[in-house]
């Protein structure tokens, strides 16, 4: 009952969690209570989906991540196998080590306390979307723990797509200068052209110019797209 509790615990905590660091501070604090030494989340699909973003956050020894990447990223069995399944598995020398393969990265793994593990996968809309990966020493954890870790997963994961979302950089596109920017600030308060100019103190041909100018760039159909546009991008505030 009390790793339970625990699990609502990080659940309520996630929403406080200001950066993705934290939020992966906090995941790791919370596996060590189910006995797990270190985890990692990825995106598991195989190539020729880009693989410079395949991992969203770890805290593997930075020895074995490196080994693991070059030698294993594409070749994981346990990896392979969740691509197949939606429930969760344990992973260790008499589960998920089929193959050569996947005994000798057990057996690599071992070296850094990680001889068993649990693997979580999540989906979204879109199908598969991450992969949690745990690993400990010794398994000792039964169905219920494993379904905190399984519930808990799925949150890490919404929390850490939140944040990467609000770091996200502002979608690339034409620029617009400080002029048109302005113009276009004042079009999105609802602004007329002669209302601009008398606001910039220009000609209210010389707003139509720079407000045109926008529409050029941002490729929209209406001015209220055009906005739409200069605030999805960034360049104007909403």
């Amino acid at each position: 009952m009390l790793l339970t509790n625990a699990t609502f615990e990080f659940i309520e905590d996630i929403d406080r969690q200001i950066d993705a660091p934290a939020l992966i501070a906090a995941f790791q604090n919370f596996i060590r209570k189910f006995g797990m030494v270190y985890f990692m989340i990825g995106d598991p699909r195989p190539p020729p989906e880009p693989y410079n973003d395949y991992l969203w956050a770890t805290t593997w020894p930075e020895e074995w991540l490196e080994r693991w990447r070059s030698n294993y990223l594409l070749v994981d069995p346990i990896v392979r196998q969740l691509r197949t399944q939606t429930k969760p598995l344990r992973w260790g020398p008499s589960e998920g080590a089929s193959d050569e393969t996947g005994s000798r990265i057990l057996e690599e793994a071992s070296e850094f306390r990680m001889n068993a593990g649990f693997a979580v996968p999540v989906y979204n809309r879109d199908g598969l979307a991450v992969v949690v990966s745990m690993g400990t020493e010794s398994y000792e954890i039964g169905k219920t723990e494993e379904t905190c870790l399984h519930i808990a997963s799925i949150y890490l994961h919404a929390g850490l797509e939140r944040l990467r979302a609000k770091g996200a950089p502002p979608p690339r596109g034409p620029r617009l200068t400080r002029r048109e920017r302005e113009c276009l600030s004042w079009v999105a308060a609802g602004k007329t052209d002669w209302e601009i100019s008398q606001i910039l103190s220009i000609a209210e041909q010389t707003v139509h110019e720079y407000v045109q100018n926008a529409l050029i760039k941002l490729n929209p159909t209406t001015r209220a797209q055009a906005v739409a546009i200069a605030i999805f991008t960034k360049q104007i505030a909403p």
